[in-house]
């Protein structure tokens, strides 16, 4: 009897050290699980923190670009204006050159049938001359 109470008092304390080794494990496990946990959480944390700032930074980024895209958009059309009262400007110009280069050339004109006009006068009073002092 006395070795098998023996054995049963080492089996019950094989077993109770097991159930021990067992809860230890479960709680180092437990624990390491929390720190774990914890560790992933705080690296998330860190992790959206930092996208959140570059996602802040790209959207302050977009509305500067926007900004400039809106301000280029109104000096492109307000050049696009000036061009074309500039190219009105040289347009009315050149009609102008034109029509004083046509007054030119009618002066011209005008003034060559003046000087054949006086000429053919000129033939015509002396032929009348030639008549009055030769009948």
């Amino acid at each position: 009897i006395n070795q098998k109470s023996t054995i049963l008092m080492s089996l019950s304390s094989l077993v109770q050290e097991h159930q021990q080794n067992k809860q230890s494990l479960k709680d180092e496990n437990n624990r390491l699980r929390k720190e774990t946990i914890e560790s992933v959480s705080a690296v998330s944390v860190k992790m959206m923190d930092c996208v959140n700032t570059d996602v802040a930074h790209v959207f302050a980024n977009q509305r500067k670009l926007e900004s400039q895209a809106k301000k280029l958009q109104q000096q492109t059309n307000k050049f696009a204006k000036q061009t074309n009262q500039w190219l009105g400007l040289v347009e009315n110009f050149n009609n102008s050159l034109k029509d004083l280069g046509d007054v030119e050339n009618w002066a011209k004109a005008i003034e060559r049938d003046m000087i054949q006009v006086a000429a053919t006068l000129e033939q015509v009073h002396r032929n009348e001359s030639d008549q009055v002092y030769n009948p």
